[in-house]
């Protein structure tokens, strides 16, 4: 009996030992580049392979302390922040080896036009040609929300382009219970509806036929909210979660420190070519207060000292402008563009964003082509 007793207790031993061995190689294999926590620096990801590292899925400080989810291969995530007045846009991208590298661009109005990529800038040639004999469009000129003083809308042809487009339409939905500005979904979905015919359809003020092949459509309701993530103390756009969502909610700051609005979106790269396949738009509910008619709102005052109760900015204006983000265009940073749609200084009480300038219909033609 003690020698089968003995022989019970080796065996039962060597198991366990077995087990720790395993666990503790799993472990290691988890993260076999030993990695520190939270959020990772760039150049701690600098030659490696994420995917190797167990690094996908973690954040990376993407530039100024603003975290990013680290993609799979092949794919990048590119978050726009839009604040009262300005813009800072971050991208992660992973390629296909899983090398990881990042990008951020500086806040709008602090850069010259003349500071900006050669290959992302309009001479003044093309801005003269595109200004001769252009077809007049199915949209009258308005004059609603009349132009700031100074170059109008229709006189810049400025445009720049991410290194992505959609190939396929961008079909999203609303939260169900958004309810901004009035408690009601469907002006809210009418908001968002309209929006996307502003950009697509290139309604203008420029008698431009802004007509595109770019495509989209608005779904219905989910019960989903934006794929906006909380971790490591910071909020995020997450990895792909295939739906495209747009909803409002807490942004991070507050009155005036906080962004009116965030837009993250998600492309992959095969064979060199870069697409679009997701992207989720959110507005701030929180710290600022919303209007959809900001020319007969009587709350609206665009009053000084600020208000927050009477500073209120178009729901319309402000996703006309992500969308642009979410289709391919850039921010623009010259103050000689201050009246067109892809300049991020948003007016409060004005629907000034609405009708696209020249310069944003022609981006939209650069990229999906005349319809």
């Amino acid at each position: 009996m003690k020698s089968l007793r003995a022989t019970t207790l080796t065996v039962v031993v060597s198991l366990s030992i077995g087990s720790v061995v395993a666990v503790g190689g799993t472990a290691a294999a988890s993260n076999p580049c030993r990695l520190p926590s939270g959020v990772l620096a760039a150049s701690t990801l600098a030659q490696r392979s994420a995917v190797e590292c167990g690094a996908v899925g973690r954040l990376v400080d993407a530039g100024n302390g603003v975290a990013l989810t680290v993609q799979p291969p092949g794919s990048s995530v590119t978050m726009d922040l839009l604040f009262p007045s300005g813009d800072r846009t971050y991208t992660v991208t992973t390629d296909d080896q899983g090398r990881v590298t990042t990008a951020s661009a500086p806040a709008p109005n602090q850069a010259a036009n003349s500071n900006q990529p050669a290959s992302t800038r309009q001479p003044a040639s093309r801005q003269q040609s595109a200004s001769k004999g252009q077809p007049v469009g199915k949209h009258p000129p308005v004059s609603q929300f009349p132009d700031l003083p100074g170059p109008t809308a229709c006189d810049r042809s400025t445009y720049v382009l991410r290194d992505y487009k959609w190939n396929s339409p961008w079909l999203f939905r609303t939260t169900k219970g958004t309810t901004l500005a009035t408690n009601r979904q469907r002006d809210f979905d009418a908001a968002v509806r309209r929006s996307l015919a502003n950009l697509i359809d290139g309604h203008n003020t420029c008698g431009m036929d802004g007509r595109t092949r770019a495509r989209g459509a608005f779904l219905g309701h989910t019960r989903t909210t934006g794929n906006f993530v909380y971790a490591d103390g910071q909020t995020t756009c997450g990895r792909r979660d295939h739906q495209s969502v747009i909803d409002e909610g807490d942004l991070p700051g507050g009155f005036l420190e906080a962004t009116l609005a965030w837009t993250c979106t998600w492309s992959e790269t095969r064979h060199g070519v870069t697409r679009a396949v997701e992207a989720d738009i959110r507005l701030n509910s929180a710290d600022y207060n919303w209007t959809y008619d900001p020319a007969n709102d009587p709350k609206c005052q665009p009053a000084q000292p600020p208000d927050q109760d009477r500073w209120r900015y178009d729901v319309e204006s402000v996703v006309t402008h992500e969308m642009g983000h979410v289709y391919g265009l850039v921010n623009l940073s010259a103050i000689e563009d201050l009246n067109l749609t892809m300049y991020p200084g948003v007016r409060r009480c004005t629907g000034h964003m609405r009708t696209l300038g020249r310069g944003d219909v022609l981006g939209m033609r650069a990229l999906y082509g005349r319809r």
